[in-house]
């Protein structure tokens, strides 16, 4: 990776002068161009860090680095030292000419970042509690053909670029993390498109902010309506009650782990903490995303024969005519939603 490619804002949790005993369980061995140091996992930062005093130790030869930082608080700063290209290994696996940024008073010798972790499908760390296993999910991409959402446009449509919104500091700070986070599951990327549509954030009933990107005054305007109908609740109403046993199974973000055609892609573009980016799976907001993604639900389950399993959108509720019935028509939907790779939570 180039120096000057990188355009991302970095996150970092820990920046302290040692490592607490409590992240022990989190600390494992890494060997760094032949050294072998103490590599801290961090979920929470989007990047590899080296201990600016151990880069001299390591043969690491320390390039300028012009990225941009934020830090979980605001309030707190650090300092990069550089950049640097290094031969990693953890385990048993090899990272050759991996990219790590050379961090002053960093609290351990080695933090490893998303940028490593997500090479890998999962990540296992052994704690030692009583509880049950405690899984999260990241919003991969889901493993169906990229859909068309703009497959139907106006004869008239053209590029909108809206005029900029201005925002409140909280509000700033709150959309560059959000931007942080979707650049980090891949949902979106940065953009060269001329179309520009606009965020704003509003808060639900349960008063969290949220991001929203109005394609109200661009793409939508020439977007025509894709026809696919959407179940009717009543209908859904009176086949759910045939069932004597049922759950909800909810496909969280889903929208967010569609893929769309490349070709689909400048059409979503948006400003946001003064960069243009773009969707790389179905963005809400879009005039075809509902229907959009029934359809790709709607296929799922048919392909699949799943019987006894209902979607409407991103909640699928699965039923039986008794417990076992129902358990076997459950097992099959989540062993479906695992090849696909749609992520989803039991609710019911």
């Amino acid at each position: 990776m180039n120096t000057v490619d990188i355009c991302y804002i970095l996150v970092i949790y820990f920046v302290t002068t040692a490592a607490p005993e409590c992240l022990k369980k989190s600390i494992t061995k890494v060997i760094v161009n032949g050294v072998e140091l103490d590599g801290l996992i961090d979920t929470g930062s989007s990047i590899t860090f080296l201990n600016e005093r151990l880069a001299e130790v390591c043969r690491v030869e320390v390039k300028p680095y012009q990225g941009k930082i934020t830090l979980a608080n605001s309030a707190l700063s650090t300092d990069i030292a550089g950049c640097g290209m290094v031969s990693l290994q953890m385990q048993d696996h090899i990272y050759p000419n991996f990219q790590v940024l050379i961090m002053k008073n960093l609290c351990s010798d080695f933090l490893i970042g998303h940028d490593l972790l997500t090479s890998h499908s999962s990540l296992e760390i052994e704690f030692s509690g009583n509880r049950a296993p405690l899984k999260i999910c990241s919003l991969t991409t889901a493993k169906v053909p990229a859909i068309s959402l703009f497959e139907n446009l106006t004869p008239d449509c053209k590029p909108v670029t809206t005029k900029s919104r201005r925002h409140t500091e909280a509000d700033q700070s709150f959309i560059a993390n959000e931007v942080n986070k979707l650049l980090d599951e891949g949902v979106i990327e940065p953009s060269k498109s001329p179309w520009r549509a606009q965020v704003f954030v509003v808060k639900g009933d349960n008063h969290k902010p949220r991001m929203v990107v109005d394609y109200s005054q661009n793409i939508n305007k020439y977007t025509l309506l894709d026809g696919y109908p959407l179940p009717r609740i009543d209908d859904l109403i009176n086949k759910v009650s045939q069932y004597k046993v049922l759950s909800t199974v909810d496909l969280a973000s889903a929208y967010h782990q569609v893929p769309i055609l490349d070709s689909d892609k400048p059409y979503t573009a948006f400003e946001a903490a003064g960069e243009l980016y773009q969707f790389t799976r179905i963005p809400f907001g879009v005039t075809n995303g509902v229907p959009a993604f029934q359809r790709n639900i709607d296929s799922l389950i048919k392909e699949e024969h799943l019987e006894g399993t209902f979607p409407y959108l991103d909640d699928v509720t699965v039923c039986g005519t008794d417990q076992e019935k129902h358990d076997q028509n459950l097992k099959r939907f989540l062993a479906a939603a695992k090849k696909y790779n749609h992520t989803q939570y039991r609710k019911v």
